[in-house]
């Protein structure tokens, strides 16, 4: 069995709101749902090493992990893969939205109580289910 670790953001503007990405038409993982930004752990890397490489990659901004909000285990593809996601609460510390086409093709910053009327991933969808701001 593999194992495999992510890492998301729920990033935070000045005005509470969320930041969330689309992952585009041409994306080989779940595309046309609506995902926070983050991705895996790589070999080597802390999940806060890794939380912060990937929201660069993928939307062009920094940001400030602060803590971990909540831990997703995703059981879909034992006995194969087991997957855990941890979503981190971060400030937004710079930069302008950039997306890469071949991962996201739209972004929002919404209210979090809205994030329910958009076609999320399942991690996403459970996190909504269970944190509250």
């Amino acid at each position: 069995m593999s194992f495999y670790a992510g890492t998301h953001a729920l990033i935070l503007d000045k005005q509470n709101n969320v930041l969330i990405t689309r992952r585009s038409a041409i994306n080989d993982y779940m595309p046309l749902l609506w995902d926070l930004p983050g991705g895996s752990v790589d070999k080597g890397e802390t999940v806060e090493q890794a939380l912060i490489r990937e929201v660069k990659e993928e939307t062009n901004l920094s940001v400030v992990p602060i803590k971990p909000i909540y831990v997703y285990t995703e059981l879909a593809h034992l006995p194969d893969i087991q997957l855990v996601q941890i979503v981190y609460k971060c400030v937004y510390d710079g930069g302008e939205i950039v997306l890469n086409p071949e991962e996201h093709d739209k972004y929002q910053w919404i209210a979090y109580g809205d994030i329910g009327k958009f076609k999320c991933i399942a991690f996403l969808e459970n996190l909504l289910r269970n944190y509250n701001f």
